[in-house]
């Protein structure tokens, strides 16, 4: 489904600040895979969904969606293979909108005709009835506006919509790192469910440990833009939260993902 081959990536090239991130580096996904990516600040997490989602272009190697070599494509291009879920509640629905009017932008991704012929009163039972599926209470407020969501609601929101259109890959970043922890754990029974239900090819970055072991099929730890473990569902479901926090102290990483809070 993905292949990334031989990328090489500088940052801010020539100059003092000069980072040569990724060099040859590679990683193949297979379709329906889920993959949890764990690593230190700055080990190219982030910059790695953005290389494959044409958000930054690579300075040599090649990046595969199915048989399509992407690296050069314009970002406009790729986003139709892409659904993506940040951070930040805010940033995937236009929270002046309403709920309705942010699913009927979903649902016409990628297709010629604007908002106003996009709600079509046949779909409204379509969109309630996946919304009841998050069970957040969202289908009885259909017409309420975005911005009167609390963030779960809006990164529940955010996360149906990012794979309406039937992405080929679900690229989520940190998406659950600005929640709350009872909130944190219900995005991630969703995102399990939406994953396993689309079988959709899932690439997810987070610094919470315990959700690294508990979800996805395989594990990749990344350190200075390599990868530095890559860990298959079974010898996954043998490791235990100590071994992983000593592997991280083996090859350094920072205090902030050995915090043993960040398994509560």
């Amino acid at each position: 489904m993905l292949r990334i081959n031989k990328v090489n990536k500088i940052f801010n090239k020539d100059t003092i600040n000069e980072n040569n991130l990724f060099k040859d580096f590679s990683l193949d996904v297979k379709s329906g895979e889920f993959i949890s990516i764990i690593g230190s600040n700055g080990a190219g997490k982030s910059s790695l969904l953005n290389l494959i989602s044409g958000t930054i272009r690579s300075d040599y190697g090649e990046i595969y969606i199915e048989d399509k070599e992407v690296s050069k494509l314009k970002e406009y291009k790729i986003a139709k293979d892409i659904g993506r879920v940040y951070q930040n509640p805010s940033f995937g629905v236009a929270s002046n909108m309403t709920i309705l009017q942010n699913l009927a932008l979903g649902d016409n991704k990628g297709k010629r005709y604007g908002l106003s012929l996009g709600i079509k009163k046949s779909r409204i039972n379509y969109y309630k009835e996946l919304l009841n599926h998050l069970d957040l209470g969202m289908e009885d407020k259909i017409h309420k506006k975005v911005s009167a969501l609390s963030g779960g609601q809006r990164q529940a929101l955010t996360l149906l919509l990012s794979v309406m259109s039937n992405p080929k890959i679900l690229l989520l970043d940190e998406h659950t790192a600005a929640l709350d922890p009872k909130t944190s754990k219900k995005i991630m029974e969703i995102t399990d469910l939406i994953v396993k239900e689309k079988n959709i090819t899932t690439i997810m970055v987070t610094h919470n440990l315990k959700y690294a072991l508990n979800y996805g099929d395989r594990l990749i730890m990344m350190h200075q833009g390599e990868i530095v473990l890559d860990v298959s569902k079974e010898e996954k479901e043998n490791l235990t939260k100590d071994e992983l926090l000593k592997l991280f102290d083996k090859v350094k990483l920072t205090d902030e993902l050995s915090d043993r809070s960040l398994f509560v």
